[in-house]
């Protein structure tokens, strides 16, 4: 049954046979060298991953590295870009994509390479795949990697690591890296056998995809990626048990009950996150049906379009105030895909009283519809858990929930929507705010009359809050940002990536001059490939988002707040790309003009008046507790005193 190339099968041979794919090695360690040496027993079959019968018939074989297989097993997934960053021990892979059919961008940095593999993941829905050197390749990959795993984006990454023989050593630009990045990672892996480089990538591409995806990695010894074999041409046929994992089996009795809650309910709410961003259209059509508003998180804006009268648009610290009373006065909150993260909940105990009062009464409640099993009961207990993918939750729940007539709920919603509406006081002497210069954006991009897909996408600090605020989102994965993990720096590889995506789209980067001066050199990237990214940098020389929390929180003792920046228009000619500066209001609609019809790259370099992001929701109060527009002052204050309004706890992260 095994072919053993007509030598007599070993013991471990034996036991490899049986055991399918599960690596079988045993560990040599020298006491002098404290290396870790690997002796590995392999088995030819005509095919690695999986067991199967054999036949006696030789099947085609090819003398390929294994940089070679991994190449093959990419193409084999579909994947035709890659981000990376060359370096000595990660070589023998990047060696196979020289001259071959898969895209290859080359980041300025590890970080930025990160960042563009997942922006490519957000815009798509595709996998992203990065690919770096050891020891601090490695190592620049972890923020990307955790902040993968926190927004839910599907990822392989593979570094090079030293030879076997030198593993354990402290060698030059060792790692440990699959220690390092256990905890940011659904799955890491590192591939001490030639026979199991297969294996390896479609687990990775299986897990990454599975359930809420993520990222997975991949560590490859420099000797292992050299090394040469005869391979079978069926190693290359992607594996059945390499896609995702099934989805859930759905519990028709919750969604019943899910069912007779909305139905019971007079004051019901959509709660949608990214979850849902593979099925807007059963999201609208249950909405819509039922006459439901519909309330987003931010990395779900898009998903219900913002122009229907049923949006309430995003939630949340500074998100709409009218999303905000409408989750903390309805009897019913419907969250679907999303994971009720702190920022769009308030303090816990004093969140959704109106619900948690109806769940009593057995006449609403909080359903929460999630693949992740994982967030029920996390934050809140909910009263009915769907353990579903969303869209099939949806499809069994319409039929299921009666047509709606919900006048008195939507008409308050709206008068909250017209009371409360995103606004800011303008600067005087006709200078610029940046909610301003966004406003001016939304203003072009609803007027542009080509059909080009737009996509945003931001650093973190106001101007990632302000265009939350400020644009209305038409389509799902159109937003690109840091959610969670907040990243600062993300922005300009996010709109690499997102470029890269998408040729044809028109991609804006919204950025801050702080979030900016940390990534600034992956403009070289910009300018390598000729990529027609639209950046603007809002710049008031300040991180001003926690200035505002030290003006607040610290009695205004302000520390490493301010930034010194460059001339960021002499910057962007310095690489060839168009740059202009903006600081007053009777520029700006020709600038905004000319900056989003230019043909290639262009940068306008915004400058702002600092300002409070709100509304705001304070660290320990409920959601419909805020900061709103009329109380600026009161928090503020002048130049000369701190505001009236005082503050206390912990600031927010």
């Amino acid at each position: 049954e095994v072919h053993s190339q007509r030598q007599q099968v070993s013991p471990m041979k034996a036991i490899r046979a049986l055991c399918g794919h599960a690596q079988v090695t045993r560990f040599v360690k020298s006491r002098a060298a404290r290396a870790v040496r690997c002796h590995v027993y392999t088995l030819q079959a005509r095919s690695w991953g999986r067991q199967r019968s054999f036949s006696s018939q030789v099947a085609s074989l090819r003398e390929l590295t294994g940089g070679e297989v991994i190449f093959n097993m990419l193409v084999e997934h579909g994947v035709d870009t890659v981000f990376g960053y060359s370096g000595g021990a990660v070589l023998p892979l990047i060696d196979a994509f020289h001259g071959k059919n898969i895209k290859w961008i080359t980041s300025a940095h590890e970080q930025c390479s990160g960042h563009s593999a997942a922006a490519y993941a957000k815009s798509t829905g595709k996998f992203g795949v990065a690919i770096v050197t050891s020891g601090p390749g490695l190592t620049n990959m972890v923020t990307p990697m955790q902040d993968a795993l926190t927004d839910g984006v599907p990822m392989v990454i593979f570094s090079g690591q030293v030879p076997t023989g030198a593993m354990g050593t402290d060698a030059f630009q060792e790692c440990p890296a699959t220690e390092i990045t256990r905890s940011c990672t659904k799955w890491n892996y590192v591939c001490l056998d030639f026979n199991q480089l297969p294996w390896a990538v479609n687990e990775a591409f299986r897990i990454a995809s599975s359930g809420r995806p993520g990222p997975c990695h991949i560590d490859l010894p420099k000797d292992i990626v050299s090394m040469k074999a005869k391979v079978p041409d069926a190693i290359f046929k992607k594996a059945a048990v390499s896609s995702a994992d099934a989805p859930p089996m759905l519990d028709m009795t919750a969604v019943q009950k899910a069912a007779d809650l909305i139905n019971k309910a007079k004051r019901p709410i959509l709660y949608v996150g990214q979850g849902a961003s593979h099925c807007p259209e059963i999201v609208t059509k249950l909405a819509h049906k039922a006459q439901i508003p519909v309330t987003t998180t931010c990395h779900g804006m898009g998903i219900f379009d913002e122009r229907d009268p049923l949006s309430l648009h995003m939630l949340g610290m500074h998100g709409a105030a009218y999303a905000n009373f409408a989750i903390q006065n309805a009897d019913c909150i419907i969250a679907v895909g999303s994971r009720f993260d702190d920022r769009t909940t308030g303090i816990v105990a004093k969140y959704a009283p109106k619900a948690r009062a109806a769940e009593k009464e057995g006449t609403g409640g909080i359903i929460h519809v999630n693949i992740d099993k994982s967030t029920f009961g996390k934050v809140l207990q909910p009263t009915v858990a769907l353990w579903a993918d969303t869209q099939h939750a949806l499809e069994a729940l319409e039929p299921l929930v009666s047509t709606g007539s919900h006048d008195d709920w939507l008409k308050q919603c709206q008068d909250w929507k017209q009371e409360h509406a995103f606004n800011y006081v303008k600067a005087p002497g006709g200078k610029l705010k940046t909610q301003q210069v966004i406003e001016a954006i939304n203003t072009f991009l609803t007027k542009k009359k080509d059909s080009k897909e737009v996509f945003v996408a931001t650093g973190v600090g106001n101007h990632q809050m302000m265009s939350c605020q400020f644009i209305r989102w038409t389509k799902p994965r159109t937003f690109i940002t840091s959610g969670s993990l907040g990243v600062m720096g993300a922005g300009l590889p996010f709109a690499i990536g997102t470029q890269v995506a998408n040729p044809d789209a028109l991609t804006i980067l919204i950025d801050g001059d702080g979030s900016f001066g940390m990534t600034n050199m992956d403009l070289q990237t910009v300018k390598r490939y000729k990529l027609p990214i639209k950046i603007a940098v809002m710049n008031d020389h300040r991180q001003q988002m926690v200035w505002i929390w030290q003006r607040l929180f610290f009695e205004g003792r302000y520390i490493s707040v301010t930034n010194d920046n460059p001339d960021f228009v002499a910057l962007a000619k310095a690489y060839g790309i168009k740059a202009a500066h903006c600081d007053n209001e009777a520029d700006l609609p020709k600038v905004i003009e000319e900056w989003l019809t230019s043909d290639g790259p262009m940068l306008v370099d915004f400058g702002v008046v600092p300002d409070i992001c709100l509304p705001m929701v304070a660290p320990g109060k409920a959601l419909d507790e805020m900061i709103l527009l009329q109380d600026r002052d009161a928090v503020l204050g002048s130049e000369e005193e701190l505001g009236s309004m005082k503050f206390e706890g912990l600031a927010p992260s």
